[in-house]
């Protein structure tokens, strides 16, 4: 029984060494490569949800599976040994990951394969120290994952509230369907262009989204003005879609969400609009929906930093309170 126990330990000493070699051959690659590596498109879509960088997640792995390692190590093969702190950290552990598998699961609706290999380690770390820790990380584990679904977050780009709190105006054109919002800043020369390309363009129908308090009026005709909008459900939208330049464009379609970045992609469009009808909303510069929820042209040349002053002519686009 004793040699059992002692060969269990030895495999959970093991499986700590490798889960360390493999955060810091991740942080190795992150800092090489800019991006983490990843085997599907699910670690991208959850980076880009988050606003803590890859490099401090992977940091406070390596932290916690080195202290794991040692503390195995200190035991010496003998449970007896095993350092109280030992199980209360792997229990956080699962706590922790009960956090970030229900974000997975339900605000990136998808699930980065990096997180599940380190998660896997984490249960059989668990399962390793005996019956009744397991018991305990399964009961702590599943307590944090319903307090975070309790939340009932989703991702607000298929939230339609997402749309309108942070309406300041909206312009209703000769075409009701679908209907526009552009996102934009009293700073943004950029988004000043966009704006001026609307006031030709009538037939768009088209809300106005400021990612900043000093706008308090569009200077375009027949605007009406919402009674209260939030600032913050924008820029908390453009950060869960992971963009940090505008102008924007949006529109939610029958094929999903079609959305533009930067002054040069939205005047193409605007300019390929059809007179009578409106564009093509399945293939914009040339991409094809194919049926997915996100249309992402490449086209954010001519941009601003959501955060960021780039003042240098905005006569036109809005005027201060």
């Amino acid at each position: 029984m004793m040699k059992r126990k002692n060969t269990v330990l030895q495999v959970a000493q093991f499986l700590a060494l490798v889960a360390s070699l493999l955060i810091a051959a991740q942080i190795g690659f992150t800092f090489y490569q800019g991006t983490p590596l990843c085997l599907n498109d699910g670690c991208q879509v959850v980076e880009r949800l988050t606003r803590v960088s890859p490099l401090v997640f992977n940091g406070a792995g390596l932290l916690f599976f080195q202290i794991v390692y040692w503390g195995l190590a200190a035991a010496r093969g003998s449970k007896r040994r095993v350092p109280l702190f030992m199980n209360y950290l792997l229990l956080a552990g699962l706590a922790a990951e009960g956090v970030l598998v229900s974000f997975q699961y339900l605000v990136a609706q998808t699930f980065c394969t990096y997180c599940v290999g380190i998660f896997c380690f984490i249960v059989l770390l668990n399962l390793f120290l005996g019956a009744r820790q397991l018991v305990a990380g399964v009961l702590i584990f599943a307590a944090s994952s319903l307090s975070f679904a309790a939340l009932e977050l989703h991702q607000p780009a298929t939230n339609k509230a997402s749309f309108t709190d942070g309406v300041l105006a909206e312009r209703v054109g000769s075409l009701i369907t679908p209907s526009y919002h552009l996102y934009f800043s009293s700073t943004c020369p950029h988004c000043e262009k966009v704006i001026e390309a609307l006031r030709t363009n009538t037939r768009v129908t088209v809300a106005f989204h400021p990612v900043d308090t000093k706008v308090s009026k569009v200077d375009l005709p027949k605007l009406h003005y919402k009674e209260n909008h939030s600032v913050d459900a924008n820029k908390a939208l453009l950060s869960a879609l992971g963009i940090h330049e505008i102008p924007v464009l949006m529109a939610q379609t029958d094929s999903g969400l079609l959305i533009l970045k930067g002054e040069s992609a939205i005047q193409n469009y605007l300019h390929t609009l059809k007179p009578a009808g409106g564009g093509n909303l399945d293939s914009v510069n040339g991409v094809s929906g194919g049926g997915s929820s996100f249309f992402l042209p490449d086209g954010s040349k001519g941009s601003c930093g959501v955060l960021e002053d780039c003042t240098e002519n905005t006569s036109g686009q809005s005027t201060m309170p």
